[in-house]
């Protein structure tokens, strides 16, 4: 039954100022109930099945578009109601609210499909969508355009309106031939110089509206997909098009699937393929070529899309701008810090070339305990978190060998958030998390869930479904460490198996193939030298215990004077992120300001605004004593800042010079801070100290 409505109301539209004059004239308008009849030219409906392309029972919504008398320039536009009738002729009665005036002696009415509510009704412009998700049989009906032929004139108020609707898209049946049967179809793209997608303009109240209308054909490709899309050989894709001669020009058609990547590009010259008004173009693309698809991490939805053999990456939660950190091999007291920002791009994937150098990647192993993973991350060793519950400490890093503290249960979250935790740390009996402790600094090993992301780079599973398999750890590194200055030296003996080593000194870790290893720029103080071999083949060893020894490393000697140098780019900055700390040893070298790296300008710098509170740090360490800092602006640009030495707390300004030089005697720390003439760019930092 149609759902029949009848809406009064009294409006009065007054003319001019805010006071109303009786000589003014008022017009009275109410609401009412109309009855709409839809038919379509020939071979146009709303869905396609078989040789009929009929009305959907549900979701059809016109939107109606009027004006009374000759007033065009006071149009009016009403939505049809969601209850619809479809008789056995296909022809389609819906309802809608009607909005009269008192005295109006006719209305004229046009009509459009899909409903879309517009600001400005005299033109409508309505788009192609370039991403469309059509039926097995049939194209997406949200796609569809359609349009009433001619404008309706109605004498007096009207109670029941026809309309018949012109097509105003085009259709394609698309025949592609070469997918391999079973492999699910993820997208099929279609791309021509021709440009297929765009958008259509009319006027429903102008005569011969089909005839007038413009059609822009303004993108060049079309991408389709569907839900679960399983390849049978042959598959038949819809897709809605503008009106498009391909004729003479040419088109690709790219198919991405789970297993490969498919593509063919077909020439048009001297062949005809016209994509027209109303109709449907059915063709066939042969002999489609399979390729390799290349390698990407994508975003773990499905707990059991996670095997061993598989790398991942660990990420915090994605934001609107689709900003993400990870998880990175750089330790921060007892916690790990976050790689610098980077995008996230074509949806939730990754691709290995545009991982942050400091990522932290990851090796899935079976962990030690049932339904655990282990994740040796592949310079480190096994990521592994311990809690001291006298001490109340946490801890998150890297070790050598995969025990229980390095054996991690894995859950999702509806939203995909992973939860990584694990019960076994230090006899406590509640699970600890790894957990994204503060947005762009750290993670750490607490007792609170975090939102945390997995991507995975599926894999060999090596170990799948199988008890542990037993191998044998390799012979545990003979070590020496000798220092001379603030270079530590580390030797041991070559271990049978191993195909390279992971050497640490103090918080500083490298991994070499060769049995020694140097660690420059060591801070004065005793340190414990580590040495893990790991093994060549995974499946017949397992990495060494760590050899050790110690190593002191002396303050330096009065009046030897050393330097530090850090000259722009650096690995790991992008434009316009905080700073942070870029050097630490004897020497703390840090900066609030952000980083200038775009070179488009000739600039790879720190970057402090003439009028913020960003500041420069250079603060003495282990005893030394600073005795000269020289600033170095990139060509073209100045520096413009006071240096405050808190020793003798003497503030000194350097304006507007490509050059500051300060020098004296400093064993607390120098700030730098703007002057407030000029913004600074700093392209090279040199630090001499005793």
């Amino acid at each position: 039954m149609k759902k029949i409505l009848f809406i009064a109301s009294l409006l009065a539209i007054v003319a001019g100022g805010c006071t109303k004059d009786e000589t003014q004239s008022v017009v009275a308008e109410s609401k009412t109930t109309i009855k709409v009849n839809a038919e379509l030219e020939p071979q146009t409906r709303t869905y396609y099945d078989g040789d009929n392309i009929k009305w959907a029972e549900t979701g059809e919504q016109l939107n109606i578009i009027y004006y009374a008398d000759d007033n065009s320039s006071s149009r009016r536009q009403s939505a049809t109601h969601a209850d619809y009738t479809i008789d056995a002729e296909g022809r389609i009665t819906f309802s809608a609210d009607f909005t009269t005036t008192d005295g109006a002696t006719s209305y004229t009415l046009g009509a459009f499909y899909p409903y879309a509510y517009k600001a400005i009704t005299s033109s409508i412009s309505l788009t192609v969508p370039q991403e469309q998700t059509p039926a097995a049989d049939s194209y997406d009906p949200t796609c569809d355009i359609l349009v009433s032929k001619e404008p309706v004139v109605v004498e007096g108020t009207p109670e029941s309106v026809k309309f018949t609707f012109a097509r105003m898209v085009a259709f394609a049946k698309m025949t592609l031939k070469g997918i391999g049967a079973g492999e699910t179809i993820e997208k099929v793209t279609f791309s021509s110089s021709a440009k297929p997608a765009g958008a259509v303009e009319f006027k429903v109240h102008e005569a011969a509206t089909v005839e007038s209308a413009k059609w822009y054909n303004n993108y060049e490709d079309i991408t389709i997909t569907r839900e679960n899309w399983v390849a049978t050989g042959e598959d038949v894709v819809w897709m809605t098009t503008v009106p498009t001669d391909l004729s003479g020009t040419d088109f690709t058609v790219t198919v991405v699937t789970d297993k490969y990547n498919y593509t063919k590009s077909v020439d048009l010259a001297d062949k005809t393929l016209k994509f027209e008004r109303g109709d449907v173009a059915i063709f066939a693309v042969n002999d489609l070529q399979r390729q390799e698809k290349p390698k990407a991490y994508k975003l773990l939805t499905d707990i059991n899309e996670l095997n061993t053999g598989d790398q991942i990456v660990i990420a915090t939660k994605p934001s609107a701008s689709s900003a993400a950190a990870m998880l990175s091999t750089t330790a921060t007291g007892a916690s790990l810090k976050h790689t610098s920002s980077m995008t996230i791009s074509d949806g939730p994937v990754i691709l290995p070339e545009n991982l942050p150098s400091d990522a932290a990647v990851f090796d899935v192993e079976k962990g030690v305990s049932a339904g655990t993973f282990a994740l040796k991350e592949v310079t480190m060793g096994y990521l592994y978190g311990v809690y001291d519950p006298e001490a109340l400490t946490n801890t998150l890093s890297f070790k050598a060998k995969k025990d229980a503290s390095a054996s991690w249960d894995i859950s999702l979250t509806s939203t995909y958030t992973a939860w990584i935790g694990t019960y076994e740390y230090a006899g406590a009996e509640s699970m600890r998390y790894v957990n994204n402790y503060s947005y762009g600094y750290k993670f750490n090993f607490s007792g609170s869930a975090s939102y945390v992301y997995i991507y995975y780079l599926d894999g060999e599973s090596s170990d799948e479904g199988g008890e542990e398999t037993t191998t044998t750890p390799l012979a545990t590194p003979v070590v020496t460490a000798s220092a001379e200055g603030d270079v530590v030296t580390v030797l041991w003996d070559e271990v049978a198996g191993a195909k390279d080593y992971t050497v640490t000194c103090g918080d500083a870790t490298t991994t070499v193939t060769s049995t020694t290893a140097t660690f420059e720029g060591v801070a004065a103080g005793t340190y414990e030298v580590t040495v893990v071999a790991n093994p060549a083949d995974s499946t017949l060893n397992t990495a060494s215990e760590a050899g050790t020894a110690t190593v002191t490393v002396e303050a330096a000697t009065a009046g030897e004077t050393k330097s530090v140098e850090i000259a722009f780019p650096i690995d790991g900055a992008a434009s316009g992120n905080s700073v942070g700390t870029i050097y630490e040893g004897d020497l703390l070298i840090s900066s609030t300001g952000s980083w200038r790296t775009d070179n488009a300008d000739g600039r790879d710098a720190i970057y402090i605004g003439r009028t913020t509170s960003n500041e420069l740090r250079i603060e003495a360490q282990n005893g030394v004593t600073i005795t000269k800092v020289t600033l170095t602006a990139p060509v073209g640009y100045l520096v413009d800042l006071k240096a405050k030495e808190y020793d003798g707390y003497a503030t000194e300004t350097f304006a507007s010079t490509t050059e500051a030089v300060w020098t004296g005697e400093c064993t607390t720390r120098i700030v730098w801070t703007a002057a407030g003439n000029s913004h600074s760019n700093i392209a090279k930092i040199v630090v001499e100290y005793r």
